[in-house]
């Protein structure tokens, strides 16, 4: 069993083809076809420079285009700036009016809410005294008529007294109602 192993490799070995048998030799290059195929290097590798070449100046002009964009979005942030500011300014002065407008009213609605006080309170008192008016000169009618009915009333009564010294019983009357 130990041969079995070794007797496969052998077996193997011959039969498998090996790389010593598969490479193959090259034919020969002349210097004229090894010229050439350098001349088409340098060609390719010229071609490759001016492709960098390009490339850069592509790279160039692309900074160049970023860069001019930076520029202009820059300039229309710039704008939207200014107008929102503008916008800002409009509202505040567009409020500032509102609330103008709206103290103003609240003025006006203070000034004719005293205006009716003021005109009611007036319409009272003008028609308390209209109305006491016509009651004074009554009063003072009857008081002056009450003025001279107590002077007639003194006279009346010192007439009575008087009367009352020859007369008793007018006397006794006067004394009764404390007029004596």
């Amino acid at each position: 069993m130990s041969r079995l192993p070794l007797v496969v490799a052998l077996l193997l070995a011959l039969f498998c083809p090996s790389r010593g048998h598969t490479i193959e030799t090259a034919p020969p290059i002349s210097d004229r076809e090894v010229i050439e195929r350098l001349t088409r290097l340098e060609e390719g590798v010229k071609a490759l420079r001016e492709g960098q070449d390009s490339l850069r100046q592509g790279q160039d002009s692309l900074r160049q285009g970023q860069e001019l964009l930076r520029q202009g979005m820059n300039a229309q942030m710039q704008q939207l700036r200014t107008d929102m500011n503008m916008q800002i300014q409009q509202l505040r002065t567009d409020m500032n009016a509102q609330f103008s407008y709206v103290f103003q009213l609240m003025l006006g609605m203070l000034g004719a809410f005293a205006a009716i006080v003021t005109a009611t309170i007036s319409f009272a008192l003008w028609d308390r005294r209209t109305m006491i008016r016509p009651f004074e000169s009554k009063v003072k009618a009857i008081e002056e008529e009450m003025a001279q009915d107590r002077k007639r009333f003194h006279a009346l009564l010192e007439a009575l007294r008087s009367l009352s010294v020859h007369d008793r019983r007018l006397a006794d009357l006067l004394k009764q109602f404390d007029l004596l």
